[in-house]
């Protein structure tokens, strides 16, 4: 009974061992990261703006999900929710340069720029942050206060049993 499964496992894992072997020596392995372009290895912006909103996105949902919102409090949380990735998308992506290399003046222009989208969508979230917050049970209000927070895996039972072999 146990070569009927063993079999079909182990001719698989015979194949799968030279993916897992090191490459032979001098051999050259080319491998664009994901956010720079074939091209030159620059970085596209467009890909990193993407990537920062929707990693906004998930931590938005990851917060709806900590919360444990109430069907009443759903639509109040679906409101700030688009209201706060509004402010997301309202600041210019890329932002424009506050280094060095452009002269002071410009600097303080892109500054202006970045800060003057920030607090438009600030003030545009405000009265969906109250409601949202006015909405919210002291437990909850608790954890939209605070860091986002992931979940972490149950541990495991100290005194489990180990698995029987066959």
């Amino acid at each position: 009974m146990r070569a009927r499964y063993a079999l079909p496992i182990l001719s698989a894992l015979s194949f799968a061992t030279a993916a897992f072997a090191d490459p032979a020596p001098g051999t050259i392995m080319k491998v664009t990261p994901p956010n720079k372009s074939a091209e030159g290895g620059k970085v596209d912006p467009s890909v990193v703006c993407a990537q920062k909103y929707r990693l906004q996105a998930a931590e938005l949902t990851m917060l709806g999900a900590s919360l444990k919102l109430t069907d009443a409090q759903k639509p109040v949380f679906a409101t700030w929710r688009k209201t706060r990735l509004d402010l997301f998308q309202a600041i210019p992506c890329p932002e424009p340069s506050l280094g060095l290399d452009v002269p002071a003046p410009k600097r303080v222009e892109n500054q202006i720029t970045i800060m003057n989208a920030t607090m438009a969508g600030l003030r545009k979230e405000l009265p969906a942050t109250q409601a949202l917050y006015a909405a919210l049970t002291p437990e909850q209000r608790a954890i939209f206060d605070g860091p986002i927070k992931l979940a972490a895996p149950p541990p495991a039972a100290p005194n489990a049993a180990p698995a029987p072999s066959h």
